[in-house]
């Protein structure tokens, strides 16, 4: 038994240090140095910049921050460390392995932990790690930098692995694992893939209760459950830091309430209380572009590419005149549009490898365990929900009535699901290979089949349908219009987007022919395998190799080592510009910027420097995104000036570069104003602010007449508020007016967790102007007091620290005492 214990022990460490070897490989520039450039990290530099500035200055956790959309919580942006001590866990499960290869090798482990499990034989283990670390859904999702999606996905399968362990009656080892691994996947705080996730367990569940009731073993299963039910519920406490917070913080946003306006036929369909399903749907995969599991090039991979070596699209700018050097330059680049389905854009395809699609068919075919049908289920819904808007009649239904699914965007995610199944039933079809003797003739009549179906798909999708498709892209005519600009010639623009859609074609058959040698060698090692001419080990082996150098070859075409860049590149990356500079200059303690040179509301760099009027963020309060859509996006000035838009960066018509522009018309911190305009609901807030003058009148809600009673504001020639002082959770201000009046903050309404304070004494906030604070003041001088303290983020904080050291100690106690019992 000892020597059986550290013969697995040496095993275990030998995957862990391949998986290691083949990250570091994998992401061999940041052994240079070099750190990967991940285009949504650089717009987290700009969203997190005011929090983390705060947090180094001060050491106290930043809650709020005024550097976008007006000022909004930092809970989804940045809030310092936390007390949940599975922090700790999570460093130490990447082995500080620096990013990204610390998310390759977790990917790896998670799946090497499930298939280990699973009993499976050691190097089909490798061959799953391998398959789900890189298959291409992975890298590119590291190389944009979704890095909680990835870690997620990681723990995802280790969460699958415990609770197949508890259900087969390894209670305590089987929950410790439980709790251990969807602790860590919830602390990762990807909601969406948490919940693929419980879509997933859901399906095993039901499948081993009707197991347990077709086998009698009820008593089992029940028992089992609540040890999971448990482990479930241990694992989820240590985030309730974030959990409480952005549960409460989700109520006022896009992705939890309603907007409270009807105007203009705002939202798709029916009513809901997450997200407009045309919006949240606007990222779907295709029913045909599903097929990328199998040929990663069946769309043409990515929205911005390099071109390849030889291109038609490299012929045709040498005949409009571009000289060949300039040409290949260019062909280099990534900025060719060769993706050509329907999403708006995409960074790369969802591909599992063409080796694991052959071994998940053979698996439909010859594995007899049940398990093949809750993964072969929740493979289909998961394809089914990924065509989002391409299957209207079936997910709109399911978006506004399966709970909580209208909380999420972007279909194309629920993919993580076949990438996890069809690499577990891929494995499962070498293991039934491998141990089921006496069957040979069977499986190979079986292993046949699996070769025609996959064989056949690759020829219709890749050669069929290379005669067949247009390769015309939803957005071609946009970029049409974008070469005829720079080449000024609508038939050279024409010659290119004919030459890519010739590029498009030869990608896919160059694709066909290389998945259906894959193919061919993985059926070729198969048979040989079953006609007893290689040994069982060389077969998994040599099958791991080409799978490993399929998705390697692909992966690379995503994430090259050209991605990889200096540090101080990345570290200068947010470098003043000169219109940066001179708004700095001012040194007034809190102004507002609008930035015109970019899409304002898609772009968080702005953040990096100023309190922008903009920013980026799929969770923005929602009387933001409306005041976004009504006013702001419509250039109403006076709204600007009421957020106290002090400066605009806008394009010098003559240098051509970005300079800024004072608005003398900003109104600054705080105002009093002569009268109050009553709205009979939030539609007449609106539209009163279409023709306003904010300097005078603040517009009102009915709802809020009753705080205010009979009181009519007053406003002096003298009255005036000062800001004293500024702090991202306190605002304080000093007031001056001969007779009661009302003011008007040009700082954004949040209920949960504003207060105000007179004279220290608290006092109603009104929202006004349908997003901004407002306060009655008294007649006289006075102090007023603005503080963020949120109560619910300091509850979440108690808690935390108390079940994560629980959570620990009752891992650590259920992993011992399992390897006792066993004993």
């Amino acid at each position: 038994m000892q020597q059986s214990w550290q013969k697995s022990l040496l095993y275990h460490l030998g995957a862990v240090i391949l998986f290691v070897s083949l990250a570091l490989v994998f992401c061999s520039p940041v052994l240079e140095g070099r750190q990967l450039f991940q285009s949504d990290m650089m717009h987290v530099k700009g969203m997190e910049k005011e929090a983390v500035d705060y947090y180094k200055t001060t050491g106290n956790a930043p809650l709020w921050s005024n550097n976008m959309f007006g000022g909004m919580p930092t809970y989804v942006i940045y809030t310092g460390p936390t007390t949940n001590r599975v922090y700790w866990l999570n460093r130490i499960s990447t082995l500080f392995l620096p990013n990204p290869a610390d998310m390759l090798f977790v990917m790896m482990l998670g799946m090497y932990i499930l298939l280990s499990v699973m009993d499976f034989k050691y190097w089909i283990r490798i061959l799953g790690a391998v398959a789900y670390g890189f298959a291409t859904f992975s890298i590119v999702s590291m190389e944009v930098g979704h890095i909680t999606k990835v870690l997620s996905m990681a723990w995802l399968a280790p969460v699958l692995a415990g609770i197949i362990l508890t259900y087969r009656g390894k209670l305590l080892t089987g929950g410790a694992l439980t709790a251990l691994a969807a602790a860590l996947l919830v602390y990762n705080n990807h909601v969406q893939i948490a919940y693929y996730g419980l879509i997933m367990v859901a399906f095993l569940v039901l499948g081993t209760f009707l197991a347990a009731w077709r086998e009698h073993r009820l008593p089992a299963f029940f028992k089992a459950s609540l040890v999971l039910l448990f482990a479930g519920i241990i694992a989820v406490l240590p985030a309730m830091d974030n959990l409480l917070i952005m549960k409460e913080y989700t109520r006022y946003t896009m992705r939890g309430s309603q907007s409270e306006l009807t105007l203009g036929n705002k939202k798709s369909g029916q009513q809901t209380s997450g997200l407009d399903v045309g919006y949240a749907f606007q990222w779907s995969y295709g029913p045909r572009e599903t097929f990328t599991l199998l040929l990663p090039e069946l769309a043409g991979g990515a929205s911005s590419r390099q071109l390849p070596s030889g291109s038609h699209t490299y012929a045709a700018l040498v005949k409009a005149g571009i000289p060949p050097e300039k040409a290949t330059t260019w062909a280099t680049q990534k900025s060719w549009p060769l993706y050509w389905a329907a999403q708006p854009n995409t960074a790369g395809p969802v591909y599992v490898g063409a080796i694991i699609c052959f071994l998940f068919v053979l698996a439909l075919l010859i594995v007899q365990h049940w398990y093949k049908w809750w993964l072969l289920g929740v493979t289909i819904l998961a394809v089914i929900l990924s065509w989002g808007a391409n299957l209207p009649a079936v997910n709109n239904f399911i978006f506004y009535h399966l709970p909580l699914y209208n909380k999420f965007r972007s279909p194309t995610m629920i993919l993580a699901i076949p990438q996890i199944t069809f690499v577990f039933l891929a494995c499962w079809a070498l293991q039934t290979l491998l141990t089921t003797a006496g069957r040979k003739i069977f499986l190979l009549e079986q292993l046949k089949k699996a070769f025609a179906v996959t064989a056949g798909l690759i020829i219709a999708l890749a050669f069929l349908g290379a005669a067949v498709y247009t390769f015309s892209s939803p957005n071609d005519m946009f970029y049409a219009g974008s070469y005829q600009r720079i080449f000024g010639s609508r038939e050279a623009a024409d010659s290119i987007m004919h030459a890519l859609r010739k590029d498009r074609s030869a990608l896919l058959i160059k694709d066909g022919i290389r998945a259906l040698a894959l193919v061919s060698l993985a059926f070729g090692l198969c048979w040989l395998l079953l006609k007893d001419k290689i040994k069982a080990t060389v077969c998994v082996i040599a099958l791991a190799v080409l799978s490993l150098a399929d998705l390697y070859q692909v992966d690379k075409i995503y994430m090259s080592n050209d991605d990889f860049v200096a540090a101080s590149l990345i570290d200068n990356y947010n470098a003043p510009t000169p219109a940066d500079k001179q708004i700095l200059q001012d040194k007034s303690l809190y102004y507002r910027v609008l930035n015109t040179t970019v899409s304002p509301f898609l772009d968080a760099n702005t953040s990096y420097y100023h309190k922008s009027i903009g920013g980026q963020s799929p969770a923005k309060l929602w009387i933001y995104q409306d005041l976004i859509e009504h006013q702001l996006s419509r250039n109403n000035q006076a709204v600007f000036n009421m957020l106290n838009t002090k400066y605009f960066i806008v394009t010098d018509t003559v240098q051509k570069t970005p300079v800024a522009r004072l608005n003398p018309d900003a109104l600054g911190n705080a105002w009093f104003v002569k009268g109050i305009r009553w709205a009979p609901d939030a539609n007449a807030e609106m539209r009163a602010l279409d023709h306003f003058n904010p300097a005078d009148t603040a517009v009102m809600d009915q709802r809020f007449k009753q705080q205010l009673g009979s009181f009519i504001p007053a406003r002096d020639s003298a009255a005036c508020i000062i800001l004293t002082h500024y702090d991202i959770h306190q605002l304080t201000y000093t007031s001056q007016n001969a007779a009661d009046g009302f003011a008007v903050f040009s700082d954004i309404y949040y209920p949960a967790g504003w207060k105000a304070f007179i004279d220290g004494k608290e006092t109603a906030i009104i929202r006004v102007n349908y997003a901004l604070r407002g306060l009655k003041i008294p007649a006289g001088k006075h102090e007023i007091t603005f503080i963020f303290h949120p109560d619910t983020y300091f509850l979440g904080q108690k808690i935390s620290l108390a079940t994560s050291w629980i959570l620990m100690v009752l891992v650590l106690a259920g992993f011992v005492a399992g390897a006792i019992w066993r004993k």
